[in-house]
């Protein structure tokens, strides 16, 4: 009567820590396929054998002072757009009066925040020789 070798065997065992020891940022999946052995036994080694904790990696938007400043000038955007919703006018001057009211209620800091994006953005136009710029701000 024969036998399988077992998957978790001293062999499997040090591929795996050599793969991970090598690139250790690789997911169970790759290393899986690279080494000719299930996920699950991968994964079971990683924990059981070697004392390892597999995990993804989540890459998140770090958050920037500049982001502060984006952040400020979106939120007072969307305050004014909510306080303008509910404001009724019926004749052009109405309107007027609403827009005089909105701009009166700009406060000095609202509009360094303001130049200090638009600097930013120009800073970072001239960076990318007039190339978009979204993708960075």
């Amino acid at each position: 009567m024969s036998y399988a070798k077992p998957v978790r065997c001293g062999e499997n065992i040090e591929a795996v820590l050599m793969s991970v020891e090598a690139t250790p940022k690789k997911s169970v999946r790759r290393r899986s396929a690279e080494l000719g052995v299930s996920q699950s036994s991968v994964h079971r080694i990683l924990r059981h054998d070697l004392k390892m904790k597999p995990y993804h990696i989540s890459i998140h938007q770090g958050l920037t002072p500049e982001n502060a400043l984006q952040r400020r000038t979106m939120c007072a955007w969307f305050l004014r757009q909510d306080q303008m919703s509910g404001e009724q006018f019926q004749t052009l001057n109405d309107l007027k009066s609403l827009v005089e009211r909105w701009i009166r209620a700009v406060t000095p800091e609202q509009c360094e925040d303001t130049i200090q994006h638009f600097l930013l953005r120009m800073r970072r136009c001239v960076q990318r020789d007039g190339g978009h710029i979204e993708q960075l701000l």
